[in-house]
């Protein structure tokens, strides 16, 4: 390595770690969330509600601040293998996102909670909108500077 390159590996050390917590946070959050639904004895009281569309609210921030995490360290890789990074797998990636977030929405209509699948349907697709503004067309343009739309 030259002198003039700098060695990002405790960056990616760093990313590696919060992109875990993040994980295991949204894993909780969703848990939670189905915990509450399926044994909430007054899910329909506004307490209830207020208390699940929190947690689903800061469900969503987690889910698009670690699909931002996970987008943000090829920022920073220079000379990424062909193999190693392509267009679909990540849009793929983006769309297992965006189902895993629209879950919540029909776990609601499930349990007859319109109003709450009505408000975080609509707080879903504005953040689906921003997600694929701020780190979709990053992607996508970093991937078309970079050449990687031959590999796809």
């Amino acid at each position: 390595m030259s002198k003039d390159e700098k060695q990002f590996s405790e960056y990616f050390a760093q990313s590696e770690r919060i992109i875990v917590v993040l994980s295991l946070f949204c894993g909780f959050l969703f848990t939670s969330i189905t915990l509450l639904l399926t044994t909430l004895q007054n899910r329909e009281g506004i307490l209830g509600q207020a208390t699940i569309l929190f947690l689903t609210l800061v469900f969503y921030f987690s889910l698009y601040t670690l699909l931002d995490n996970l987008e943000m360290a090829f920022h920073y890789i220079k000379n990424i293998p062909p193999l190693t990074l392509k267009i679909r797998p990540f849009f793929n990636l983006l769309l297992i996102f965006y189902l895993f977030g629209t879950s919540t929405i029909f776990m609601f209509l499930l349990y007859d909670l319109n109003y709450l699948a009505m408000i975080c349907g609509v707080i879903w697709a504005t953040l689906v909108v921003i997600s694929v503004n701020t780190t979709g067309k990053r992607f996508y343009r970093q991937s078309v500077a970079r050449n990687w739309k031959k590999e796809t």
